[in-house]
């Protein structure tokens, strides 16, 4: 059983976590943390807090930027991991780095091997077959090496966090504009997130 928790701000969702993780009978308490989607972000106050609530909450966490660390150790902490958490920030990027060391089927392993995956915002986006569709919210141009933007292909819908947040508003109207034929858009304000099992998913 999968167990994904996807969230546009996470610190805004505490109480639904809690929830999850009680009806997931969740027991592990160490996090894998990676903030990579945060590296070429001017504003990471988002990190600060989701990094600040899981502590609050009693978990033990262990950051790991992927950017910087050597593919042999960042494959190893993945494996290790109990619970991995990815971060928002930029998506291009961050699919680009977790791309440079291999990791795309590392994760895949781990969640399809039912532990806790939780991702906020960018790390929700990513979950998507395909990230393209976020082009009209983030810059490309800081991922200059990602030429495929097929992701981790675990859910069939496509996050879009921040929906009428600002200051998202004009780029998330933008998306649904452009995509909302094409894709299954699945729109969720800083107060919601979604919980998928892989094969169907809720809003909470």
């Amino acid at each position: 059983m999968e167990k994904v928790f996807l969230a546009s701000y996470f610190a805004g969702v505490t109480a639904q976590f809690q929830d999850f993780i009680k009806s997931k009978a969740i027991t592990d308490r160490e996090i894998v943390f990676i903030p990579t989607a945060g590296n070429v972000e001017d504003y990471t106050d988002y990190i600060d807090e989701g990094r600040a609530a899981l502590v609050a909450m009693g978990y033990q966490v262990d950051e790991l930027d992927v950017a910087s660390e050597s593919q042999a150790a960042v494959i190893a902490k993945i494996k290790a991991a109990q619970i991995i958490y990815i971060s928002g920030g930029n998506t291009f990027y961050l699919l680009q780095e977790l791309k440079r060391k291999q990791l795309l089927p590392v994760i895949n392993e781990k969640i399809n091997a039912g532990i806790p995956y939780i991702g906020e915002s960018a790390g929700a986006i990513i979950m998507a077959p395909n990230i393209e569709y976020n082009s009209l919210m983030d810059d490309t141009s800081v991922a200059p090496d990602l030429t495929d933007y097929s992701a981790l292909a675990q859910t069939d819908f496509y996050t879009l966090p921040h929906f009428e947040e600002e200051p998202f508003v004009e780029a998330d109207e933008k998306v649904i504009a452009t995509y909302q034929n094409q894709i299954n858009l699945v729109p969720i304000n800083n107060s919601q997130a979604i919980i998928s099992d892989g094969e169907t998913y809720q809003i909470v």
